[in-house]
């Protein structure tokens, strides 16, 4: 399992890929979903695990499932997986080969019910789980959707003065600059470059932009700034709450199913998304290959609330772990809902209040030069 971890529907290591490839990658990847949406695959992964409860047999649960498919791509996506199921090949294999669509934790999953002859539980197991997951990544989506926006929205609104309305003004203050005030020649000039260069420079702005995202994915990007992001109030908060809520789920889940500790380990750092909770697991990992407990690396860890390395501790001297894990992951979910709430009530007002002073600063810049104007008119 473990060569299958970290790794690409294309057989490649993500960090061996360079700029453009990933770029290329991650295009590809995004139009797969697009065709299957996990939502979609949640749908599939549902039902199979309650045909094959009915007893219908795999190759049968999958040939229902291809026939009633809603897409020609969703029928083309089960029908592949069916194809290498005839052929042979272990369902968990078989998943495998879409990557894209089922995570390292489902497909432990999927393999562990092949092991134990319990692949409808697993199955029940992987719905839940990707359940579970896909709600989370709504609720923070839904958190960063309005900030974006209105991100963008403050964005279009400078560039549409800048071009259509600074313009108009130039000639009304005059051929003397130097007499303006800072902040209306700086936005003068800066109208003249957009008007000079917008065809090109607005592109490169937004490629930029897009470059800098996906340099904060790559490794190198996220050891940089994800320590950051853990200390930006508000947000540091929800990222906490949802590395934690998803690490212990998956730990809990998986040592639920049978797999051993050090496979476990490495799936919740395999999904706990923000670096420095990924080496905290990659660390309690080695620990234990050493003989120690998970709660050793996780006392007196910032990143772990104490309460919950006290009780993971009380549950591994108890053999009651995974029992202590689902009530922890089961606090953290409360802890993800009340962070993006407060992360919506701080994030709401701050750009209300950004958008609000760059109009109005905009808006100064143009104001300020015609009272001068109407001064000296006066007089």
């Amino acid at each position: 399992m473990s060569s299958q971890l970290d790794r690409s529907s294309f057989g490649v290591r993500v960090d061996e890929l360079s700029f453009f490839d990933r770029v290329r990658r991650g295009s590809q990847i995004m139009v797969k979903r697009m065709q299957v949406p996990n939502d979609q695959v949640l749908e599939i992964v549902t039902q199979l695990a309650i045909m094959f409860d009915t007893g219908l047999n795999l190759s049968q649960a999958l040939e229902v499932l291809e026939k009633q498919a809603a897409t020609p791509h969703i029928g083309e996506f089960v029908g592949s997986i069916r194809a290498d199921v005839e052929n042979g090949k272990p369902l968990s294999q078989a998943m495998g080969q879409h990557e894209w669509a089922f995570s390292p934790v489902a497909l432990a999953l999927v393999r562990a019910g092949e092991m134990t002859g319990d692949l409808g539980g697993m199955l029940q197991k992987v719905a839940e789980f990707m359940e579970r997951d896909i709600s989370t990544k709504k609720k923070v989506k839904g958190a960063m959707a309005y900030p974006i926006f209105m991100a963008v929205l403050a964005v279009c609104v400078v560039i549409f003065l800048l071009i259509n309305v600074f313009p108009k003004f130039a000639d009304l203050f005059g051929d003397q600059p130097e007499k303006l005030p800072g902040p209306t020649r700086f936005f003068l000039n800066l109208s003249e470059i957009l008007q000079a260069h917008g065809m090109w420079l607005l592109p490169s702005m937004a490629l930029m932009v897009a470059g800098a995202v996906i340099g904060m994915r790559t490794r190198e990007g996220k050891k940089l700034f994800d320590p950051i992001f853990l200390r930006v109030p508000a947000f540091g908060k929800l990222i906490k709450a949802v590395s934690i809520s998803r690490s212990f789920h998956v730990l809990g889940v998986m040592m639920n199913a049978g797999l051993n500790v050090l496979e476990a380990l490495q799936l919740a750092a395999d999904v706990a998304g923000n670096q420095r909770y990924v080496q905290l697991w990659h660390n309690t990992k080695a620990k234990v290959e050493n003989g120690r407990d998970i709660s050793e690396t996780l006392i007196d860890n910032p990143l772990i609330p104490p309460a919950e390395a006290a009780m993971i501790s009380l549950g591994e001297r108890s053999g009651t772990l995974p029992v202590v894990l689902h009530k922890i992951t089961g606090h953290h979910e409360k802890k993800v809902d009340s962070a993006i709430k407060a992360f919506v009530a701080v994030i709401e007002p701050a750009m209300t209040i950004i958008m609000g002073g760059v109009v109005a600063l905009i808006v100064s810049s143009l104001i300020l030069p015609m009272f001068k104007i109407s001064q000296v008119m006066k007089n």
